[in-house]
């Protein structure tokens, strides 16, 4: 699939539900309803997924916006959520793959740690789509963050 391709099956409004995963306590996983819309920017050039979700009663909310030229399989976007990176837009590269899947790597700050890794996978389907996030470590160790499964709405 070529990007524009891509950007046109997820151009729609979404509901599902939010899988959040706190690896470091002793129940980690909370889940929570989600919506999102995506849109087309820019003439197309852009998509723009807003998306929101639910954490101990609190409304939260994140936004993506990605671009790609569909010369090459190169993507970026820059990424933000009102919990997991408050006040920060993360800047995030990648790349699509031929069956479409968006994979993009962006890094944060740990005081007195090296960077760590945020990796995001937009994976779309016939009328849903998944939206994961993961945590690598400044070994490169994967731990998933954040599954969202999305049906139209």
């Amino acid at each position: 699939m070529t990007i524009q391709e891509v950007f046109s099956s997820l151009e729609s409004e979404w509901k599902g539900t939010n899988r959040l995963n706190l690896s470091f306590l002793p129940d980690p996983i909370f889940e929570s309803p989600s919506t999102a819309k995506a849109v087309k920017r820019m003439n197309g050039q852009c998509l723009e997924i807003a998306y929101t979700w639910v954490y101990e009663g609190e409304q939260h909310e994140g936004v993506i916006l990605i671009t790609g030229s569909g010369k090459d399989n190169s993507v970026s976007a820059f990424w933000t959520d009102s919990w997991h990176s408050k006040y920060v837009l993360m800047e995030c590269k990648g790349d699509i793959s031929d069956e479409g899947v968006l994979n993009v790597m962006g890094h944060y700050s740990v005081p007195g740690h090296p960077e760590w890794g945020w990796r995001t996978e937009i994976v779309p389907g016939k009328d849903s789509f998944k939206y994961l996030m993961f945590n690598v470590s400044p070994e490169g160790e994967e731990d998933w963050a954040v599954e969202t499964v999305f049906e139209r709405a």
